[in-house]
Parts: structure tokens; C-alpha cells; sequence
């Protein structure tokens, strides 16, 4: 039977540990026992005042399985279970390469649940960067954990090609790709593919990276680059994005400005004055007190809901467009 050491961290690999865990209660002659390794809990906000719990330690608590905290591996020795040593490592969007000293403590090594269809898509962040690119699917596979590289690891299991709808949102790709990589992971362990000489699956697809997410640079708008599709499709990935606003005769005195849910409008009604420059904004009165900010892209027009400028509280979009046309302040543009 399989002693597991489970590695993870967030909510993907969460899903997993529960889907091995349900598979032990199922078959404990398949599963004998999971000891769980997640890294130590967070501080994050303002002042790093706030202790973000990692969500596979929650799950671990939950399932009451042999929890192990640690930030590195150097100078840890895994733990052996009452029915013997620990025979194989399964590590899920852990964040921490797994040391060749302790993939080769087990008898069949480690696996991976990794959310693209390797090659393509190595890295820290690929259901980001797919859904950046405007990918049309994806997928999950399972790969053999590599002793020193991410991702390079021998292919073992591929799922078909998963679409992405247009107007597919992170959270909800996340969470069925999530799903989908557990039931691949029991698949996996029911039929023993980690076991050699490995049934290797031979990838049709492109080599290429997902390195972690960098709010700076990922979320900043390029008004003049990017399309009022890009950049719905880009918040509805990163949850907000951030420009500069100001006069503009004056870019010294543009602040910093954080927007969110934008949406591509397409109200030709509007006749809204296509000759207008990329970043200047309109304000259209609707049946509500607030109606709507829209701003010019590369191509199109979207329309902001939320605005926070640098020193402010958040207000809807619609209000502040409102309140600067009121007071006929001199032009203002986002850049």
C-alpha cells in the first residue's frame, strides 16, 4: 500500500489532498496513510498584521492527517508511519522544489498534478498566463517530480484538451481544473503509472513558461497597446488593474489609480466619438444616479465600475466620472 508525504499549499492542492484522502477511506489496502508537508502561514496586509492560514494545512487540520510545517527542506528528515517508511512524494502547487536527498528516501519517487498541458505553460502561475493569453484550452497533467528542474519531469498522464470559453473568469477555471487534477491523481495512484519502467505519454504540445504573477507589470494597462477585450479579459483574470490619471498638460502631477470590473461596452447607440485618444475618458448618463465612466482603449471602449486614486477610498466609476464633469475640472486623462 502507498504511504504518501503530500506537499502543497493553496486551494488546488487542497482539492487534491482531500480526493487522496477520500481515496484512503475508500481503500486503505491502496492508501495506507498521508502525512501532509504545507509551508508555515503567512502574514500579509498593511503591516503584515493579518496571519493568512495556507489552505492545505486547514484541510489537513480537518482531515486530522500528520501535519508538517516547514520552509525548507534542509535539514528536514521525513517522518516514517506505523506501517512503514513513505514510499511516494505527490507534491501539488507546492512552491518548493522537492530535493533529490528526499525523492530518493522513497521507493517510487515523486509525482506532480501540474494545471497546463506540459510542456507548454512550465512554471508558478500557468492558469493565469493561459487565460492572459487568451488561450483557447488547456489541460492538467500528471508528470514525475524532476530533482532539479520545475516541470521537467517525465509525463505519465494528460488529460484532453479542456476549452476556455470566452469571458472565462481565474476562479472558476481554477476550481474545475482543480477538480479535474484530483480525479486524475487517484486515477493515477489506482493504476500505479508511477511505478517503472513508466507508460511515458509523448506531449504534442510547445514548450513555453508561466513564471509567478508580477502585479507591477501584469496588471498595469497599456491604454495604448491594449484592446477593451484584453483588458476585460486581463480583470477578469487579475481581479484589478492600475494606470495613472492626471491633467493632462501636467504628467507630474498624475496619481496612481487602481480600477475594477471592466468590461468591454458595445452600446452603438452611444455614438461615442471614435477619434477620441487612447486613456481619455467619457461620462454617460444613464437611468441611475451615477451612470457610467468609459475609457478609450487601443481599440473600443470600456467601462470602469471601480476607481480608487492614490490617497482615496474606492467610489463607482460612474460617480466620479459624474463629479469631474460637474465641476469642469480641466481635461484629466489616464495614461
Amino acid at each position: 500500500p502507498l504511504r504518501i508525504l503530500f506537499c502543497g499549499s493553496d486551494h488546488f492542492s487542497a482539492t487534491s489532498l482531500k480526493a487522496l484522502y477520500q481515496e484512503h477511506k475508500r481503500d486503505p489496502h491502496l492508501i495506507e496513510s498521508i502525512d501532509v508537508v504545507t509551508r508555515g502561514d503567512k502574514r500579509v496586509g498593511r503591516g503584515l498584521k493579518t496571519i493568512k492560514e495556507v489552505p492545505a494545512k486547514i484541510a489537513a487540520e480537518e482531515l486530522k492527517l500528520p501535519l508538517h510545517e516547514i520552509d525548507t527542506f534542509t535539514g528536514w528528515h521525513p517522518p516514517t508511519p506505523l506501517g512503514g517508511p513513505l514510499n511516494l512524494i505527490v507534491a501539488v502547487s507546492f512552491g518548493r522544489r522537492v530535493p533529490a536527498r528526499i525523492l530518493n528516501y522513497t521507493l517510487y519517487g515523486g509525482i506532480n498534478v501540474h494545471p497546463s498541458l506540459l510542456p507548454t505553460y512550465r512554471g508558478a502561475a500557468p492558469i493565469y498566463h493561459a487565460l492572459l493569453n487568451n488561450a483557447s484550452f488547456t489541460g492538467v497533467t500528471i508528470q514525475t517530480l524532476h530533482p532539479v528542474l520545475f516541470d521537467h519531469g517525465t509525463i505519465l498522464f494528460q488529460s484532453p484538451e479542456i476549452p476556455i470559453p470566452k469571458g472565462m473568469d481565474y476562479q472558476t477555471l481554477h476550481d474545475s481544473l482543480a477538480i479535474l487534477g484530483a480525479q486524475m491523481l487517484v486515477h493515477t495512484c489506482r493504476n500505479r503509472l508511477f511505478k517503472k519502467p513508466f507508460q511515458v505519454i509523448e506531449s504534442k504540445y510547445p514548450p513555453s513558461e508561466a513564471p509567478k504573477i508580477n502585479p507591477e507589470y501584469h496588471s498595469r494597462i497599456s491604454w495604448e497597446r491594449q484592446t477593451a477585450e484584453d483588458l476585460e479579459r486581463y480583470c477578469g483574470t487579475l481581479g484589478t488593474l492600475w494606470c495613472r490619471l492626471g491633467p493632462v498638460d501636467n504628467p507630474d502631477r498624475r496619481k496612481r489609480v487602481i480600477l475594477s470590473h471592466l468590461t468591454s461596452w458595445a452600446d452603438d447607440k452611444l455614438n461615442l466619438d471614435e477619434s477620441a485618444q487612447p486613456g481619455q475618458w467619457r461620462y454617460h448618463e444613464t437611468g441611475s444616479k451615477t451612470g457610467l465612466l468609459l475609457i478609450k482603449c487601443r481599440a473600443g471602449w470600456v467601462e470602469v465600475s471601480g476607481i480608487k486614486i492614490e490617497g482615496k477610498t474606492r467610489t463607482q466609476g460612474g460617480e466620479w466620472a459624474r463629479s469631474m464633469a460637474a465641476n469642469k475640472r480641466g481635461p484629466f486623462v489616464f495614461t
